[in-house]
């Protein structure tokens, strides 16, 4: 019990004790026993006021024997007030402590209060749309669905106006033209705090600026060339924009292969330079757009590619490429980056310092990865595993990360190479999306839920809580308005047990990250302390699920692989603490 509430529920007994009754058991009211001190009753069970900024708050406590005595309220060391009644507002937020004394001929009395000024509140507003000029066909309809906060404040209204004309009053608002250039839309939302005013450029065009591309292996890639040794196969996938109805042909060196499917496997039989083409087309308009890549088959083999451990090799991580996490409640907090990350070259050295040390490196949301190295390769069936990973899984707490491995088939150290996935439980399993991306938008205001979207047509939030409480969660290092992020998404496994009122990530077969599967190595199963999993390479797939055989690999990448939020203790976001070659002794 409080301190605070403690004395009101004496002074509450006071209150009661002193009712007196006439002989005819009419109630007279509350008589003043002399020789008593004063008594203040403050009208907050919890002793706490919250006031928005330059609002005025007023605080009225009940005082009992003052008797003819005097009232003081001081903070800073510095009286205030000296009337019963306290009026006051702050220009600035924080937490403002105040004294109220109150005194009387029979002695003194004190009561602490605390006065928490926030922000004032307007609307804040997300608007799922690209990082470039929004493009609309004309004479087509297009829906904005925006997402609000602060809409249950007195005095909510929204106003769309379209160059200058208001259009609609509604949340969500519906736009078409029949004119082909670009119009500004702006979405005013107002409260009694304030109002928020989003501008969006749209650009009506007759038709699409559709696209292709094949993707870089990570992000500090100079080229998207693919390697490969003779004899193994590169699945080429590309990724599209704008499509709806594609049809693809396949070319190698200028020459039609006759392959119709939007993934290509190409073999190359010997070393050379081979450029890789597909053409894009848009079902029933003609449209179509041509993209390029080479596949680079080097002359090497790979078992001289192999860098086999030396005495002087650590079993651990010693390089950490690159760190790119999705947005969550670890991101930024406050104990954690104690100094700030903003480039991701900062990322990837705060990162690496983190496992060095054998701390946690939250990969955020869905998406988020790491990819590091080893000062050698891990070799392939030394043992039951090759290498393991550390989390901090226990039985109600598993955060699924899904493994990737990668050779350095060019020998540059860098890892821009082929990715491969290694199987686990759910690899098969409904529900397991394998060619899946969301994107994140990068909140507008501190403290502000975190919007996303994903290529299935849905939306969501990862939202703020009281337990980290850094201005965002989205990653400071990443600067774009809104990023994207591939890879392979999992059924959630969360699930609020309505006896306990406790949320809880149950575990998943096996082949993941942070996860208390049949493939954990070590932890008690209730904290997490110590808790690993271990991999085998031999579980490597291509993209369409194609086993290969990998005598070796040389870089590991691991993604969280949920999109779920479990109530207060927040968002799935895979953890990892540290990467080991078991074939290396420590």
């Amino acid at each position: 019990m409080s301190r605070l509430y403690f004395k009101l529920f004496l002074l509450v007994l006071s209150g009661i004790i002193s009712v007196s009754c006439n002989k005819d058991d009419v109630i007279t009211g509350e008589e003043v026993t002399p020789g008593n001190a004063p008594e203040i009753i403050i009208d907050s069970e919890t002793g706490v006021y919250t006031i928005k900024k330059g609002r005025e708050i007023t605080i009225a406590p009940l005082f009992r024997n003052l008797d003819g005595g005097s009232v003081s309220w001081i903070m800073d060391g510095e009286t205030v007030c000296r009337t019963e009644i306290y009026k006051t507002s702050f220009a600035e937020t924080g937490e403002y402590y105040v004294t109220i004394v109150a005194e009387n001929r029979n002695g003194k009395t004190e009561e602490e209060i605390r006065i928490d000024v926030v922000e004032l509140t307007p609307p804040a507003v997300e608007l799922k749309i690209p990082a470039e000029v929004l493009k609309v066909l004309v004479n087509t309809d297009y829906s904005f669905d925006p997402v609000y906060q602060f809409d249950d404040i007195d005095g909510f209204s929204v106003e769309w106006i379209l160059d200058g004309k208001k259009v609609g009053t509604e949340k969500k608002y519906t736009f078409r033209a029949d004119r082909i250039g670009r119009q500004t839309l702006t979405l005013k939302a107002s409260n009694d705090d304030g109002v928020t005013e989003k501008s969006i450029e749209i650009e009506v065009v007759e038709k699409m600026p559709y696209s292709v591309e094949f993707p870089k292996t990570y992000f500090a890639a100079e080229t998207n060339t693919r390697y490969t040794f003779a004899g193994r196969q590169v699945l080429l996938v590309p990724r599209l924009k704008y499509f709806n109805s594609p049809e693809f042909s396949w070319a190698v060196d200028g020459v039609s292969v006759g392959c119709i499917s939007e993934a290509f496997g190409f073999t190359p039989s010997s070393p050379g330079s081979y450029e890789i083409a597909v053409t894009v087309t848009e079902s029933g308009t003609g449209d179509c757009v041509t993209a390029k890549v080479t596949v680079e088959c080097v002359a090497a083999t790979e078992q001289s590619r192999y860098r086999a451990a030396v005495s002087a090799s650590s079993p651990m991580q010693s390089e950490v490429f690159e760190y790119t996490a999705a947005p969550g409640q670890f991101i930024g907090d406050k104990q954690d980056f104690t100094e700030p990350v903003t480039t991701r070259s900062e990322a990837r050295e705060w990162a690496l310092k983190r496992l060095e040390d054998n701390k946690s490196v939250s990969l955020g949301s869905f998406g988020g990865y790491i990819i590091v190295g080893f000062d050698h390769s891990i070799p392939a069936g030394r043992g039951d595993y090759d290498f393991a990973i550390e989390g901090n899984a226990y039985d109600t707490s598993n955060e699924p990360g899904i493994v990737w491995v990668m050779q350095d088939v060019n020998g540059n150290g860098l890892p821009d190479d082929e990715w491969y996935e290694l199987r686990g439980s759910e690899s098969a399993q409904p529900g397991t999306l394998h060619d899946y991306s969301v994107t994140y938008f990068r909140p507008t205001a501190p403290r502000q839920n975190l919007v996303w979207s994903d290529s299935e047509g849905n939306s969501g939030i990862i939202p703020v809580n009281t337990s980290h409480t850094q201005d965002s969660y989205f990653p400071a290092w990443i600067t774009e308005p809104n990023f994207t992020l591939y890879g392979t998404r999992l059924l959630p496994h969360n699930s609020f047990n309505q006896v306990t009122g406790q949320w809880s990530n149950t575990p998943y077969g096996w082949g993941y990250a942070d996860n208390l599967g049949s493939d954990t190595l070590g932890g008690d199963g209730t904290t997490g302390a110590g808790q690993r999993n271990g991999f085998r390479i031999s579980n490597a797939v291509m993209a369409d699920g194609t086993p290969v055989r990998l005598q070796y690999v040389d870089f590991i990448k691991v993604q969280c692989g949920v999109l779920a939020v479990s109530g207060a203790i927040g968002e799935v976001s895979t953890e990892v603490f540290g990467f080991e070659d078991l074939s290396v002794k420590k």
